[in-house]
């Protein structure tokens, strides 16, 4: 047998058992449940993300009372709610630059260009959707919900021809 043969069938054999051994950790040792199901104390702030952290923190460093967590409850939503308003506003802006950054870039671009220029913003949505895709998928596994993750809500992408469209000025902004 050749050297190359003897070496693909070692790894082959490697891998195989890698598999076998996943396999069978997997079966026998499957993941703990999730932390919300295995406590039955109740937790005064809804898990969307920023509150439940910062309360947790807070609890532990500063050892609070429950009156504490309960005070302190609603003034981490409305921080929650607004830090959520901010990345909103953020991803709009954001969307904004990228689409005039793209119709500038596709003004200087040959016809050929144009056409591979859709193509590739194609991919980037696709990989983009199947990313957030994933990432809900996981969220709705561990039964962690988030405010932004309604896919009704998230905004219309563009179709796969469509050119990018230069984005038009707010009324009292200048454009420059």
């Amino acid at each position: 047998m050749s050297r190359t043969l003897k070496l693909s069938l070692v790894f082959a054999g490697i891998f195989a058992c890698g598999v076998v051994v996943g396999f069978v950790g997997a079966q026998r040792f499957p993941s703990p449940p999730h932390r919300a199901q295995a406590t039955a104390q109740p937790n005064p702030v809804p898990s969307d993300g920023f509150g439940p952290q910062q309360l947790k923190r807070y609890s532990s460093g500063l050892g609070l009372s429950e009156e504490q967590k309960i005070a302190i409850t609603p003034i981490m939503e409305k921080a929650g709610e607004e830090l959520r308003q901010l990345r909103r506003e953020s991803f709009r802006q954001t969307t904004t630059i990228i689409e005039a950054m793209e119709a500038a870039v596709s003004e200087l671009l040959t016809p050929a260009q144009r056409e591979k220029l859709v193509v590739l913003q194609a991919e980037q949505r696709a990989r983009m959707k199947a990313k957030m895709d994933e990432r809900l998928r996981r969220r709705g596994e561990s039964g962690e919900r988030r405010e932004g993750d309604d896919p009704s809500r998230r905004p219309e992408p563009r179709p796969a021809g469509e050119p990018p469209s230069a984005p038009t000025a707010e009324p009292g902004k200048d454009s420059r």
